[in-house]
């Protein structure tokens, strides 16, 4: 997947569930990745290579005290390897399922 690839899927994500920092899934050759976004860092000084597939991505496990962060190249994520998470909705007090 290229940088920009993976910045306009993850600004429909964004757009979404309205944050910034969404919950996704990332497919990689070996392992599938799951939590927050935290950061996406692409090199954006020149433009010679629009689809440069250099880009890091940083997630961490979503909670009160979020986890250590894992960092992806972009170019290990497979085409259409990212995927949005649900966000988990609180349950409500005297609720019954």
């Amino acid at each position: 997947m290229t940088a920009e690839q993976f910045e306009t899927v993850l600004e429909e994500i964004r757009r979404r569930q309205g944050t910034r920092h969404p919950l996704v899934q990332l497919d990689l050759a070996g392992r599938t990745i799951r939590g927050r976004v935290r950061e996406f860092v692409a090199d954006r000084t020149t433009r010679r290579a629009p689809h440069s597939p250099y880009g890091i991505v940083a997630i961490e496990q979503p909670g009160l005290v979020p986890g250590p962060s894992t960092l992806v190249q972009v170019a290990e994520i497979r085409e259409g390897g990212v995927r949005e998470l649900p966000s988990r909705q609180p349950a409500l007090a005297g609720t019954h399922a």
